[in-house]
């Protein structure tokens, strides 16, 4: 009976270990199309020589993208010719010649009335066990029209990371997890980077600000929720094509996850002048939460947005909180008063946990808007950042 008992004892514990841990492969590289930077073409000339050539009546704007394979730069041409659609050329060997394979055909986006034009291209990778390209995505906004841009300017926008894209099994049900993909880096990291889970299962990861399908990790194994299991990864082996995903507690999983009419649960910072102040100081109002740094040009660019909807909802109720990020506080303070830009600020030492583990901020700007309630008003990016910004408080702020 001992003997009986032992095995069945033993055979559960081993059950029990194998389903806390997951197993599973990677299918591919994606773009991260939900971080882009801006780049300006110039029309102008260029050494480059195109195989076979051009049409003698095209346009060739030129200028620097991000390589997404690590090194600092590559030159991008975009083409623009009435013998067909714009084409994006990429020097990817750096051989100032462009082959048929260098070039990339814009196709319109997928959905109507969207204002560019779009490409995915590939850029070839050498040294990988698995991945022999990286891919990037670009985007072109044609005809637009800025003070900033003249005639012969051209505006797009370009991805500037790359992702792993896995699928793990995990039950009967292969879920798709994703991962930062370095490629001066011989592995894939468990700790550092832009992690994901698709929670919903539709097949796609949504990468955007608080969203419950991706966090930013900074040297920790990151745990994600898959329904009512939290996991995170313990391991990848690349030239093996192999992920083990393991299940963990709860208690583990320290993100709060933020959705419009939820409370946001009160948190304390120190201010500039030293001060240790709360949340819920700012009940009763409607409160801006911003993300920033005078690192992050962004943030720069759309300080005067925010000064002018300071100004003009602060009487009808309206206040900011800064959440800053920049190592020197002095640095910071000196912008800010250049900018008259005067609402209470949080030290960078004092929100680490809020910035890094609560909120898993893996941008700058960030912004939320909060009722008088303390409660989410609004988590969409596009609205709270820039001229968009008064726009929104117009429509939610009461007069």
């Amino acid at each position: 009976m001992k003997l009986i008992a032992f095995i069945v004892l033993t055979v559960s514990i081993a059950h029990a270990q194998t389903t806390d841990k997951f197993y599973g492969k990677f299918l591919g590289l994606q773009a991260d199309s939900a971080h882009m930077y801006e780049r300006v073409l110039k029309v102008g000339q260029t050494q480059k020589k195109f195989v076979p050539p051009l049409d003698s009546k095209a346009i060739i704007a030129t200028g620097k993208l991000n390589d997404p394979r690590g090194a600092s730069k590559v030159e991008a041409l975009l083409v623009e010719s009435p013998a067909g659609p714009p084409l994006l050329a990429i020097d990817a060997n750096a051989d100032n010649i462009v082959t048929l394979d260098e070039r990339f055909e814009l196709k319109e986006a997928p959905v109507e009335g969207t204002p560019y034009l779009y490409v995915i291209g590939e850029l070839p990778l050498k040294g990988n066990p698995l991945f022999n390209a990286v891919p990037i995505f670009v985007r072109y906004f044609r005809g637009y029209k800025h003070p900033k841009l003249t005639e012969t300017d051209r505006l797009i926008d370009q991805s500037v990371m790359s992702l792993a894209i896995a699928e793990v099994k995990i039950g009967p049900k292969a879920v798709r997890f994703q991962y930062p993909f370095v490629t001066s880096e011989p592995t894939i990291s468990t700790t550092e980077g832009l992690f994901g889970i698709d929670f919903d299962g539709d097949g796609d990861i949504r990468n955007e600000q608080f969203s419950i399908e991706s966090s930013q990790a900074s040297d920790e194994e990151v745990v994600l929720r898959y329904g009512d299991m939290y996991l995170s990864t313990a391991s990848i082996d690349l030239t093996r094509n192999e992920i083990i995903v393991r299940r963990r507690e709860k208690t583990e999983y320290l993100r709060e996850e933020l959705a419009v009419g939820k409370q946001l649960p009160d948190f304390t910072f120190v201010d500039f002048a030293g001060k240790q102040r709360s949340l819920k100081e700012f009940r009763g109002k409607y409160l801006l939460i911003e993300w920033w740094g005078v690192w992050c040009v962004d943030c720069v660019r759309d300080t005067p947005y925010t000064v002018q909807a300071y100004e003009r909802f602060r009487s009808r109720g309206f206040e900011v909180l800064g959440l800053n990020w920049d190592d020197k506080v002095e640095e910071a303070a000196t912008f800010l008063e250049k900018s008259k830009a005067p609402w209470p600020q949080a030290r960078k030492d004092s929100i680490k946990t809020v910035t890094e583990v609560t909120y898993r901020i893996q941008e700058f700007p960030s912004s939320i808007l909060l009722d008088p309630e303390g409660k989410v008003v609004s988590l969409n990016q596009k609205s709270l950042q820039g001229p968009r910004l008064v726009e929104t408080l117009e429509r939610i702020v009461p007069k």
